[in-house]
């Protein structure tokens, strides 16, 4: 299940904010074949890989999707 938890993180990092029903139309396209996506997010978050609020679902940048350097204006 390790590499469909990958998959729906690539899903999630490439449409932030999407919600459990977007989320379960674009696994198809990524082969994912898994269709209890439900219960993959669900184990993704409780790894802390994705943050979900307002019932929308956000990757947490860390591993390889966090930013190359601090973005803050006052760097």
């Amino acid at each position: 299940m390790a590499e469909e938890s990958d998959q729906i993180l690539d899903v999630v990092a490439e449409n932030p904010g999407a919600t459990v029903e977007e989320i379960t139309d674009l696994v198809s396209d990524h082969g994912i074949s898994n269709t209890d996506v439900p219960n993959l997010l669900s184990e993704v978050v409780t790894n802390e890989d994705l943050l979900v609020f307002d019932s929308r679902y956000w990757v947490m940048r860390t591993g390889k999707y966090q930013f190359d350097r601090y973005d803050h204006p006052k760097t």
